[in-house]
């Protein structure tokens, strides 16, 4: 049985918070993740991104799904 994750586009990601002039710790809180989640995610820790947690993760960046993360499949 196969899942849908996300790959984050971390640079982007890392721009439109910087853009914003976002904390990190509110990016992470608003879109529903603790900031260490956040911050394993931005460093590549951890590379797999559910879809839940993408869409809030765009939301709170004015942005869509597809501009920070790409999918991919994992079974």
């Amino acid at each position: 049985m196969l899942s849908t994750y996300y790959r984050l586009k971390t640079v982007r990601v890392r721009e439109l918070i910087a853009h914003q002039d976002l904390k990190r710790w509110w990016v992470a809180e608003a879109a529903g993740v603790h900031k260490t989640t956040l911050r394993r995610w931005l460093s590549g820790r951890i590379d797999k991104v559910r879809a839940q947690n993408l869409e809030g993760l765009a939301r709170v960046l004015s942005t869509q799904p597809q501009e920070i993360a790409d999918p991919i499949s994992v079974s």
